[in-house]
């Protein structure tokens, strides 16, 4: 099994999760001073929630690998499944952004994880290299390794 490392952050998901970062640095911080020192624990709830956004979006960068078999593997911290060759109907590199709505995830904080337009499932870091593979059944995976061209090569769909 040979593991890809995820594509590094394009500049848009870097400027929005530093962005974000700072925000929950401030909201942690001010919350956490009026927690302990004015016993204002109505901001428990705020301060949680931004902390739980913050981590578990961390948590669902992926770990994208193949397999002996050209099978495509993909894990997180939530999820752990099997793409099968056989299953495949077209497997491509896309490149440049359009306009995407997200349906239900996370979309820029680390990256863009979940459900987009209706059924597609995301798990890229990188808007400029992602690789888009549609299934026989019409469901569509959007991943971006590092190297998408090597990757591809590593699945022996281009030679």
């Amino acid at each position: 099994m040979k593991t890809f490392p995820t594509a590094k952050m394009d500049l848009q998901t870097k400027i929005f999760t530093i962005l974000f970062g700072l925000i929950c640095l401030v909201v942690i911080g001010f919350g956490g001073y009026e927690i302990f020192t004015e016993k204002a624990f109505f901001l428990l709830f705020p301060v949680a929630v931004v902390c739980i956004a913050l981590i578990s979006s961390y948590l669902m960068i992926p770990e994208i690998s193949v397999d002996a078999q050209k099978n495509i593997l993909i894990k997180n911290s939530f999820v752990n499944f099997k793409i099968v060759r056989e299953e495949l109907a077209n497997v491509e590199i896309i490149t440049g952004k359009k306009f995407n709505i997200r349906t239900f995830g996370v979309g820029g904080l680390f990256g863009y994880f979940g459900y987009f337009n209706g059924n597609d499932v995301w798990y890229v870091t990188n808007l400029n290299k992602k690789i888009q593979i549609t299934m026989k059944s019409g469901k569509i995976y959007m991943i971006s390794p590092e190297n998408t061209e090597d990757y591809l090569r590593q699945l022996e769909l281009v030679y």
